[in-house]
């Protein structure tokens, strides 16, 4: 697998330079819809494993290294979620990878893909959150565990390369990017929740009201797409029997269903 892998992530890569900024990028499979991956905090494509490569089968594939994390340069600009969506989106449009666009968004790429159809709402056209980042988690916690929330992430993140630091140390400030963000109503959503991470208590609060979207709870940790690999017989998620394929990512089954019933 990880030679598949390996083969499969550095023969679409490249590098683009936005404002002077270098990012690596990497593009392939073909289809009419653009399968963007929005990786979690300080993660880089690599974390996605083969995951892509089953998407590619059916759908163009789009993966990148934020500013300061794997092989992308490092931004003097701050790691705020709306810099953040700028970068991406002028990456896009220097690249020409068109909409329409499913996003998929796991932890903090929760965040970013969810402000991006806020400033882009007509490129969008499926949104996969994978145990996405839950701003009403954080603010339930009283001031005194917030303290200790920070503390214990600065002291997580001591050793690690500066680069990566910066999206730690605006975690917090970000979330107020995301007071006033909504998600449309008619949009088709698919969210994940892990059950063995904290957030999941606080998923229904982001796809509620929504027409269209439906919410998944697996048993797992915090990169449940990992955790959940394969699934002969899904009988545990009536949503996805309606897919023929079999042995396939459950993350690609999700965007199957936005490429088969709903774009």
């Amino acid at each position: 697998m990880f030679i598949s892998l390996s083969l499969s992530i550095y023969s679409h890569e490249r590098y683009v330079n936005i404002d002077r900024q270098k990012f690596r990028i990497k593009e392939y499979g073909k289809g009419d819809i653009t399968v963007i991956f929005e990786s979690g905090m300080s993660d880089s494509i690599e974390a996605w494993q083969s995951i892509p490569d089953s998407v590619a089968m059916f759908a163009n594939v789009f993966l990148y290294d934020r500013a300061g994390i794997g092989k992308s340069g490092i931004s003097g600009q701050e790691r705020t979620i709306p810099n953040m969506v700028y970068e991406l989106h002028a990456i896009l449009e220097h690249d020409s990878v068109n909409p329409p666009y499913v996003l998929v968004g796991h932890s903090l790429g929760g965040f970013i893909t969810r402000y991006f159809i806020n400033q882009y709402p007509g490129e969008v056209k499926g949104l996969l959150l994978l145990d996405p980042a839950a701003k009403a988690w954080w603010d339930n916690m009283s001031e005194k565990e917030l303290k200790e929330y920070k503390e214990g992430g600065d002291e997580w993140y001591s050793t690690w390369p500066e680069s990566y630091r910066k999206e730690w140390d605006q975690l917090l400030p970000n979330r107020e990017y995301m007071r006033n963000v909504s998600i449309p109503e008619d949009l088709a959503v698919i969210l994940v929740s892990a059950t063995d991470w904290n957030w999941y208590k606080y998923h229904k609060k982001i796809i509620k009201g929504l027409s269209d979207a439906r919410h998944i709870e697996l048993e797992g940790g915090h990169y449940i797409h990992l955790d959940h690999p394969e699934d002969d017989n899904p009988s545990d998620m009536t949503y996805y029997e309606i897919i023929p394929i079999k042995r396939m990512k459950r993350v690609c089954n999700a965007i199957i269903i936005f490429k088969t019933y709903r774009i």
